[in-house]
């Protein structure tokens, strides 16, 4: 086995960890948080079935690479609740030093690709990185609907809170289908009585 082949190797072993980090939201039958393997899987289920109804077109790969970097330094990091501001003041830094520690494991060139999508994400500069901000923003609010918002219930997460949320995604998509879709999501929740 060469040395980079195990250089891999040993990354994928330890991105394992990734499937143990625990984020606010729940699965739909109530009984656990959802991982956020689970959230990139279902991200990158979204971008490329999003992709079918969005009109421009995107690298859809590279956005789903985006999906699958974005959240991995959380593996050190853990995971930062949308809605804390306080875990929000510190979140950045303790995830560029979670990403230099997980990346720097890496062959120095997947190791300089891994932090160069980061970046992308991190900095929101494509309409790929924008789609990529759009559907981890929504992806909640899809996990809320189906487990009843106990999330949302449990962080007592009001109107307000949510409202503004969903004007900061709707900035960055240009898909009336997608804005539709996400206005009628809140809509449902405000109608099913899911936020204060």
């Amino acid at each position: 086995m060469t040395k980079r082949t195990k250089k891999i190797i040993d990354f994928l072993y330890e991105i394992e960890k990734f499937k143990l980090v625990e984020r606010r939201t729940y699965l739909s039958n109530q009984k656990r948080h959802e991982s956020d393997a689970e959230h990139e899987w279902h991200m990158a289920m979204m971008i490329w079935l999003f992709s079918t109804v969005i009109k421009k077109k995107f690298d859809v790969f590279h956005a789903m690479k985006l999906a699958l970097v974005h959240d991995l330094p959380e593996i050190y990091a853990g995971d930062t609740y949308r809605f804390d501001p306080k875990g929000n003041n510190t979140k950045r830094a303790r995830e560029v030093k979670a990403a230099r520690k997980l990346f720097a494991q890496l062959p120095k060139d997947l190791d300089k690709e891994f932090w160069a999508l980061w970046d992308e994400y991190e900095e929101n500069k494509t309409y790929e990185a924008r789609i990529v901000h759009f559907v981890d923003g929504t992806n909640p609010g899809i996990q809320n609907m189906v487990s009843k918002a106990k999330a949302w219930k449990e962080n007592k997460l009001d109107r307000k809170s949510v409202f503004k949320r969903r004007d900061e995604l709707l900035q960055y998509i240009d898909s009336k289908e997608l804005k539709d879709w996400l206005n009628s999501l809140v809509d449902e929740a405000v109608k099913k009585k899911y936020l204060i």
